[in-house]
């Protein structure tokens, strides 16, 4: 489905009056509503997720399911750097063409990602799939469980490409449907299947080639969803060329994908680096609760990227300081709403997986603290990426990224898994400072939050 500010972050520049449109209450409605229709989404598939994960480490154990945990936070972060950086061009890209109607550098542009990314995912891949075996031995459960989970990694890649092809051509709801509905779904169902009849030992190379069958319905129907949502003009034409512009972004891209990842990941691999995979697993469950509070955020940015590359494109400055601001209200809102009682049943949903999992229970706490940081602070990622400022993003991020994993090693020497959760969180921090200052030095915008409460001061009373 599309969205009415889909509608409008794609329209040419000449038609859609921009600067007036966020001005109206139309325009207002409209990110909410389409911010609303995709925590929709992202919460069924939150839902998803942790079913998948309870039904894993009821079925194979915990040991088994903090391998599984460990090999599928590599083998997400190889399919990100995999995309080269693609699927943020496209986001970024895509509706530029449209608004300029260039059709012919919108079908280059597509063309040239699949065949790129194709490629070097099935390269990581190979490679990975030799690593694994010269290091742990062919026979070993964790090789076992890698050789199984890095053929994944081109359909993770081609996957998130097609995604935001559909994301950039109004589709962001229906974006997050194959990653955030398919995969799980599908990969729930197998081990469940597969668990009851006792075909498959239940082990994690169990749960990873459940997951490879969901990675494989999730590509298929991103494939189908870009399909159908790509204007009749992108089909009618002959492809052209643009490498130049397509690649010079590419490195920071992809330096900001991996950097994203690891971020995201850091608790987990430096837990199964150190030898403590049971640790990592329970890390794993913990961050996927914690990062409920962060659904509302993502929603909104699913709108909030594409309008940014219209906006920045059209030149509307002030487009771009009512959308940061409402955007990072609706943000804060929906977080806060989330974040208070997900608190309060922590224990509770922990207590599900088992006696183990509840040492949890502190690391949902301390992450959650960091979402909300990151929620008042704004979409500054996005802001930088969609604006050309790729590089100074990618800076902030490989920093954060790098400076994130080493606390966490640090830290879990001292603290255990506590530890890894008070890292990130204070990577979380450091990182939504920098992106604000930097957002401020190059487009000379305040953060979200301060634009919107300085809207408020300045309106007029209403004496109606």
């Amino acid at each position: 489905m599309r969205q009415p500010l889909d509608e409008m972050a794609v329209a040419p520049c000449g038609d859609s009056g921009w600067s007036h449109q966020f001005a109206t209450l139309r325009a207002r409605w409209a990110l909410a509503s389409a911010s609303v229709g995709a925590f929709a989404v992202l919460v069924i598939g939150a839902g998803l997720s942790y079913a998948t994960q309870l039904v894993i480490v009821r079925t194979v154990g915990a040991d088994s399911f903090g391998v599984y945990a460990y090999v599928l936070a590599w083998v997400t972060l190889a399919a990100y750097m995999s995309t080269l950086g693609f699927h943020t061009s496209f986001v970024r890209l895509l509706p530029a063409y449209h608004a300029r109607s260039e059709w012919p550098l919108a079908r280059g542009l597509a063309g040239c990602a699949y065949v790129v990314v194709a490629s070097l995912g099935s390269g990581i891949a190979i490679a990975m799939f030799a690593g694994a075996v010269l290091l742990v031995g062919a026979q070993h459960p964790m090789a076992l469980t890698f050789r199984i989970g890095v053929l994944a990694i081109p359909l993770i890649a081609l996957q998130l490409v097609a995604s935001a092809g559909a994301r950039a051509f109004g589709g962001s709801v229906i974006a997050l449907v194959p990653e955030r509905i398919f995969r799980d779904g599908v990969a729930l169902v197998i081990v469940a299947a597969a668990g009851w009849s006792q075909l498959w030992r239940p082990d994690a190379t169990l749960a990873m080639a459940a997951m490879l069958g969901g990675c494989l319905v999730a590509l298929a129907t991103a494939i189908s969803a870009f399909r159908r949502l790509r204007p009749a003009d992108f089909g009618r034409v002959r492809s052209a060329r643009a490498l130049r512009d397509w690649f010079k972004p590419s490195i920071p891209l992809t330096v900001i994908m991996a950097a994203d990842n690891l971020m995201s990941r850091s608790g987990v691999l430096a837990l199964g680096l150190t030898g403590n995979t049971r640790e990592a697993g329970v890390f794993a469950v913990a961050f996927s609760i914690a990062l409920l509070t962060a659904l509302p955020r993502m929603a909104v940015a699913s709108i909030f990227a594409p309008a940014v590359s219209s906006l920045h494109a059209c030149g509307d400055h002030a487009g771009l300081r009512a959308l940061s601001a409402r955007a990072t209200v609706l943000s804060l809102f929906g977080t806060l709403l989330v974040a208070i009682p997900l608190v309060g049943v922590t224990s509770a949903l922990l207590s599900w997986f088992g006696a183990n999992f509840i040492t949890g229970v502190p690391v949902v706490t301390i992450l959650v603290a960091g979402q909300l940081f990151a929620a008042a602070a704004g979409p500054h990622q996005h802001l930088l990426t969609m604006t050309g400022h790729e590089r100074a993003g990618a800076a902030i991020f490989f920093a954060s990224a790098v400076g994130n994993f080493a606390a966490c090693v640090m830290m879990i020497n001292l603290f255990g898994i506590v530890g890894a959760a008070l890292a990130m969180t204070a990577a979380t921090v450091a990182f939504n400072i920098a992106t604000a200052v930097t957002v401020a030095r190059y487009l000379k915008l305040a953060p979200g939050l301060v634009i919107a409460i300085t809207n408020m001061s300045k309106s007029p009373p209403n004496h109606s």
